[in-house]
């Protein structure tokens, strides 16, 4: 398996951060790799740490491990782009309502066109998360999608409970326009724990069904699920789709994605 969805964040921040407890899983589960997030510079910022750089001394050396950076929404994006490109990440977390910015506002649309320039992928949170929900409405990403049309994007949750049939929407609207967009299936397979996300297995059917399983990414969302909740959602994985289509969704798409070989 080689999955998404990954966040490395500091001993300061959280006890158990860093990359060891993560090395960790990766030897439970015989993780082929795995794509790592740098934490956001709200989380840094009062460390005096450059979250991007922070990242990259986590997994040097460790080749499996591919790193995506982090923006700072209050700087212009252009020249953090660039930095995250030179330290070889190949992607961006976005969290419109963690980070505040409008999916489709000026400063945005600056990033979405350093991505292209950069080759870089746009992976989103999407759903509700306690912010004004103008800024990351299903329709601004369908903006992004039609005036970006080179600009690979994951949507995490895929809109979760409240937003994901116009997430499926704005997926399959523009699938003829260069088929760039999959859908994130992170946090979304337990319907206690992850009420505000559950779609369950009806909704990664009509995934399936609408989009088709190879636009489909499992992500883990590590930390915040425990070994035993991905366990739980692999096996649900498995149980649902044929060996082919959970080798899919479980790291081959990902692989695919990213050019690497399984």
């Amino acid at each position: 398996m080689f999955l998404n969805h990954v966040h490395i964040i500091p001993k300061e921040i959280s006890p158990g951060g860093g990359i060891e407890p993560f090395l960790q899983l990766v030897d439970a589960f015989e993780l082929e790799g795995a794509v790592c997030f740098a934490p956001f510079t709200y989380q840094t910022d009062p460390l005096g740490l450059n979250p991007n750089r922070w990242l990259y001394q986590q997994i040097k050396g460790k080749d499996y491990l591919i790193g995506y950076g982090t923006l700072d929404p209050t700087r212009a994006p252009e020249d953090q782009i660039k930095e995250i490109a030179d330290l070889g990440f190949r992607g961006v977390k976005l969290h419109p309502s963690a980070q505040k910015f409008d999916v489709f506002g000026v400063w945005a649309r600056a990033a979405y066109e350093s991505l292209v320039t950069h080759n870089l992928i746009a992976d989103f949170h999407t759903g509700v998360h306690w912010h004004r929900l103008r800024d990351s409405h299903p329709l601004q990403f369908d903006e992004v999608a039609f005036h970006y049309p080179e600009l690979v994007m994951v949507f995490e949750h895929m809109g979760g409970w409240h937003y994901f049939r116009e997430m499926v929407a704005v997926v399959v609207n523009n699938q003829q326009r260069g088929n760039r967009l999959y859908a994130g299936i992170a946090s979304v397979l337990d319907r206690e724990r992850q009420r505000y996300w559950y779609l369950g297995v009806d909704g990664l059917e009509d995934i399936k069904w609408q989009i088709g399983v190879q636009q489909m990414i499992y992500g883990m969302d590590y930390p915040y699920n425990d070994e035993a909740q991905l366990r739980r959602d692999i096996d649900m994985i498995r149980g649902c789709f044929s060996a082919e289509e959970s080798a899919q969704i479980l790291g081959g798409n990902l692989q695919a994605l990213l050019g690497l070989s399984p």
